[in-house]
């Protein structure tokens, strides 16, 4: 499966739900009994996704692949990460430079190695962290996916984001990735309270059943997990199994879904 976290406004979670559903898939298993792998592609220039997997190398990345001139296959950027099961086509700095320079075959990068299949074998799923910003480098992942999550803070610019995600991948869908689909709204970092409690309703009216529940809680060591420790919120507390629990349920789900049809 190819699956993206996207967000419309800064400080959403989407990386971190990037993170755990890469961890949740590694924790499933083929029906070779073997466990799932990921390959997680970081399209945040701010590298926030590549710095928590610590790669074994960061030499080459995914602005590689997105090159205007000789690109490298997605392939062969992938490298293995500090996560067992989990492989990263680590971000960067310059992969902003991309936004300037990417031609339009380079746009369709992601989307031609999903269908062609260039991963398979290599990785059993792809997640796609998106960046904060709608543009060139943000349509290039939305071409590539069929599943987009969409993650929220329940608040009132919180939900604008989500509609204007919403409103970007629809577009994409329409004109490029007919396959891509909305696997659901998260909302996350969620802090009981009457205002947070409004929003969440409004957002179930807006989006229906695509709102998942439960919204993931917000919990003060979920940053110091990933961002300090570099470690999934299941391995690092107790205290943090319940965030785990909720991210494992969506992937869960999304699977479960998928090999049904």
């Amino acid at each position: 499966m190819w699956i993206g976290t996207g967000k419309g406004k800064g400080g959403a979670g989407c990386t971190t739900a990037a993170l755990e559903l890469a961890y949740a898939a590694t924790r499933r298993r083929r029906p070779d009994g073997k466990r799932r792998t990921v390959g997680v592609l970081d399209l945040d220039p701010q590298s926030n996704a590549t710095d928590v997997l610590e790669p074994a190398s960061r030499r080459i990345g995914i602005k590689d692949v997105l090159a205007p001139n000789d690109p490298l296959p997605l392939r062969e950027v992938l490298v293995p990460t500090m996560w067992p099961g989990v492989m990263v086509a680590p971000s960067s700095r310059f992969l902003a430079n991309r936004e300037a320079d990417l031609t339009p075959d380079g746009i369709g990068a992601l989307r031609r190695a999903r269908i062609t299949g260039e991963l398979d074998g290599l990785v059993d799923d792809v997640i796609v962290d998106l960046p904060k910003d709608v543009g060139k480098i943000s349509a290039t992942g939305l071409l590539g996916l069929e599943h987009l999550f969409i993650t929220a803070r329940a608040t009132l610019w919180g939900a604008q984001g989500a509609e204007e995600m919403r409103f970007t991948a629809q577009r994409i869908a329409s004109k490029g990735n007919p396959e891509l689909r909305i696997a659901g709204y998260i909302i996350a970092a969620y802090e009981d309270s009457d205002d947070a409690e409004r929003v969440k309703g409004e957002m179930q009216t807006r989006f229906g059943e695509l709102l998942l529940d439960p919204p993931v809680p917000r919990r003060s060591r979920v940053p110091e997990a990933l961002e300090s420790y570099h470690t999934p919120c299941r391995e690092f507390d107790n205290e943090l199994i319940e965030v785990a629990d909720i991210y494992q349920q969506f992937y869960d789900r999304l699977l479960d879904d998928e090999t049904r049809k």
